[in-house]
């Protein structure tokens, strides 16, 4: 950071030497202890600058563990006032980092709900009057900040003495610089792009972070990446409270025109990743990526990357060994990308060239050439195919058993779904292709938004995705009205439509749509194992449409054990195998579902909890993946709350449902997954409703709020999603009898307010089932209509 220093003694200095000195000097003011690089670092500087350095360090007290980047004329914090033993639920370790701000302790929680390390940052009195501002925007700018990448913030407040704090996630490793020191420059180039898809989440949210460098990106040795302090950040198109010029920034890190007196900008931000990237890639000898840095710290701010964005774009292209825009886009620079991205099949078309000039010798050259471009074409066709076909199948199958890689996931299934539908516009294309390319839209549907999978979150998308399959299939049918095959896709098509839209009124139509394709295809091509399996899952939500839709337990049950049985009884092939322990896993659930609400507590455990051992013997074969996780996540609600249920034992209930959040949480870390976000959001209501019936109501507030916030971050990114509204809807009215109950009626009456107008609102879209009408929306009318009462 910018540090205020006044040398003790003239010193004979050249405007270079200054520039080098302050550089070098702030950079070792991140790694004080780090011996090993301050000799990397140092070593081929002249003696005029090493003497600068010096006189510098002599002068500004820096105490281990420094944070670089100081208000200015702050930098001695040694008369800085003793920390209080805990703010808030976080009782103070030991500081980890000091800087003329304040003060950054390790912490703990304190306050028995569960275990937490915590970083919290202190401001120190001396500089409240010059930071108090830009320590309420890094809190307003952590709260709009929800990305892997970014430090979370976790609670903030104000000490019992009047100083503003934060507390934020805990993130142990090393500067990005040094933990890239060793890798390839693709490994490199890998954690580099993790911190420039933060900053450009940054940017997508106006806010510019205006102090990047190595310092401030953290790598652990799991290789995950934290973007840290946002302490000078601001918001883009608006100019700072720090006066301009003099706030706190690296120098050695900052544009041209931060220099010259300017506000955070995103072009400064791509500066600094330039030159950041330029440290991260120090002994990599790369042309194509020192064209890449050189564009990003460009001096002209017109010559460098418009956007963090266009950055990434870059490096990916590199990765790809596509040409990069860094580079003057010429035929031969583009001959030379394509022949080291094909060596092999350029030698094999070498070789092939060869074989062909002898064949024309023999043959006539209208004849070869028309053999060969023939050949070619069908080649091509078929290698694209092959290769959406290994994208589509194996790598994302691949990719789906490691955590964080829903995006991935969705981009391979859009990639190779383009491909597929690109072969398919052929007029000539075969049937088995455009059934190929059907599965494939089916497939981006379930990553991008079916519930109960790995998903992004996005059911609009995934509509648009179904609603392409199902036009690809219709054509199919309309060529074909026997094709066994698209049948059988048209009814998953009308399955994963349920899924999408499970909890409305039109379960039933889609249930039925989905079993007249099932038994059509089953008549045309008996024993089709893929149908059978279709018809089982509609079986099976069915039975879940008479419990919460028709309020029919009984009925449901029926259904369901007739369901499990032949789920049991039938041989699946592999292909099916993996969908069918899941589907049995649901089916056993819906079973306990259904004996509950028949009022036989005791006996649901039964079910629920064989569901859970079969998903504990599928983690032994197959790992902890996502969609286990969250399975298991599912199994932990209907566990603890049957058995919060029974007589004395809610603390074995309580333990169940917090070892389900803590593998939801883990896995969250690693990245976006809708499907995991709503069971989190299910079991923070549990826990919630298990702490108030033990007698805990004040504990019960914490995760009862956490449940509800993420409930309307999910609806804020799909406004109008009947299933999203209906989660929010019966989160609220638990929410506010809590609320309530410890005396905050004004809050309880607008939770209570929020959920009749929610219900109201599902019910004007035509969404509202049978369970619904009749009991949760009449129950937060009834809260309203108590807690509103003046």
């Amino acid at each position: 950071g910018f540090w205020t220093i006044w040398p003790t003694m003239p010193i004979q200095s050249s405007p270079e030497v200054e520039r080098r000195a302050l550089a070098l000097f702030e950079r070792l003011a991140d790694r004080v202890d780090d011996k090993r690089y301050r000799t990397r670092l140092l070593k081929n500087e002249p003696a005029p600058v090493l003497a600068r350095v010096a006189a510098l360090e002599a002068k500004v007290f820096r105490a281990s563990g420094a944070i670089p980047t100081l208000i200015p004329g702050s930098a001695d914090c040694r008369g800085s006032v003793p920390p209080p033993e805990r703010v808030g639920a976080f009782r103070l370790l030991e500081r980890i980092g000091r800087g003329g701000m304040g003060d950054v302790w390790q912490g703990a929680r304190d306050d028995g709900l569960y275990e937490q390390k915590v970083a919290i940052k202190l401001i120190q009195r001396h500089a409240l009057a010059r930071a108090a501002a830009a320590f309420d925007d890094e809190r307003r700018f952590l709260a709009r900040l929800e990305h892997p990448n970014i430090a979370r913030l976790i609670d903030g407040g104000v000490t019992e003495d009047g100083l503003p704090y934060l507390v934020m996630e805990f993130f142990e490793g090393r500067c990005i610089d040094q933990a890239c020191e060793g890798l390839t420059a693709g490994a490199r180039v890998a954690l580099f792009i993790k911190a420039a898809d933060a900053v450009q989440f940054a940017h997508s949210r106006m806010v510019a972070h205006a102090d990047l460098k190595p310092g401030n990106i953290i790598v652990d040795a799991a290789g995950r990446v934290k973007l840290l302090d946002f302490g000078i950040s601001g918001l883009i198109g608006q100019d700072s409270r720090s006066p301009t010029g003099t706030g706190p920034f690296t120098r050695e890190f900052a544009s041209p025109a931060r220099l010259a007196g300017e506000g955070p900008s995103i072009p400064d931000d791509v500066y600094a990743l330039g030159h950041t990237l330029f440290l991260c890639l120090e002994g990599a000898d790369d042309l194509e990526l020192s064209a890449i840095v050189a564009k990003a710290r460009h001096a002209d701010e017109s010559m460098r990357y418009g956007s963090v964005a266009a950055l990434i774009g870059d490096l990916d292209r590199w990765r790809t060994g596509l040409p990069v825009s860094a580079i003057a886009d010429t035929a031969r620079y583009r001959v030379e990308k394509f022949v080291s991205r094909h060596r092999w099949g350029v030698l094999a078309t070498g070789v092939a060239l060869v074989i062909l000039s002898i064949t024309s010798l023999v043959a006539t050259a209208n004849y070869v050439r028309a053999e060969h471009n023939r050949v070619k074409a069908e080649q091509r066709f078929g290698e694209v195919r092959n290769l959406s076909g290994f994208m589509l199948f194996d790598l994302y199958d691949a990719l789906a058993r490691q955590p964080g890689t829903v995006a991935k996931r969705a981009e391979i299934a859009e990639t190779s779904s383009r491909y597929l539908e690109r072969l398919q516009l052929s007029g000539d294309a075969p049937a088995d292709l455009r059934l190929q390319a059907a599965r494939s839209y089916r497939r981006l549907a379930a990553i991008q938004g079916l519930s109960g999978v790995s998903n992004l979150g996005e059911p609009a998308k995934a509509k648009v995705a179904l609603n392409r399959a199902e036009a690809l299939l219709s054509t199919l049918l309309k060529a074909d009205p026997d094709d066994a095959a698209a049948l059988t896709q048209m009814g998953w098509v009308y399955a994963d439509r349920w899924t999408l839209h499970a909890d409305n009124t039109d379960s039933p139509k889609t249930t039925r749509a989905a079993r007249g394709y099932f038994d059509a295809a089953l008549k045309r091509s008996p024993g089709d194992p893929e149908a059978k399996l279709g018809l089982l899952m509609i079986a099976k939500s069915e039975g879940y449409d008479l419990i919460w839709g028709a309020d029919k337990p009984a009925d449901a049950l029926v259904v369901l054990k007739s369901t499990l049985a032949q789920l049991q009884t039938t041989k699946w092939p592999a292909n099916l195998a993996q969908i069918a322990v899941l589907l049995e896993v649901n089916v056993l659930n819906r079973i306990g579902d259904a004996t509950y609400h028949l009022g036989d507590l005791a006996g649901s455990l039964s079910p629920y909890r064989e569901a859970d051992a079969l998903v504990d013997a599928q983690i032994k074969i197959q790992g902890q993946t996502p969609q286990l996780l969250i399975q298991k996540a599912d199994d932990a609600f209907n566990i603890s709350g049957t058995l919060g249920d029974l007589p004395g034992r809610r603390p074995e209930a309580l333990a169940v449902v917090r070892a389900g959040e803590s593998a939801l949480q883990t896995l969250l870390r690693s990245g976006i997954d809708a499907a995991a976000e709503k069971k989190l959001l299910v079991l923070y209501a549990e826990e919630a409703a298990l702490l108030d019936q033990s007698g805990q109501s004040v504990a019960a507030l914490s995760p009862s709020t956490a449940s509800i916030t993420l409930r309307e971050q999910r609806l804020a990114r799909s406004p109008g999603d009947p299933q999203r509204m209906r989660d929010l809807a019966i989160g609220l009215a638990p929410y506010s009898e809590l609320l309530a109950k410890v005396g905050r009626g004004a809050e309880a009456c607008a939770a209570a307010t929020q959920a009749t107008e929610t219900w109201a609102g599902i019910k004007t879209a035509g969404h509202l089932g049978a369970r619904d009408a009749s009991k949760n929306q009449p129950d937060a009318a009834a809260f309203r209509a108590k807690f509103c009462t003046k």
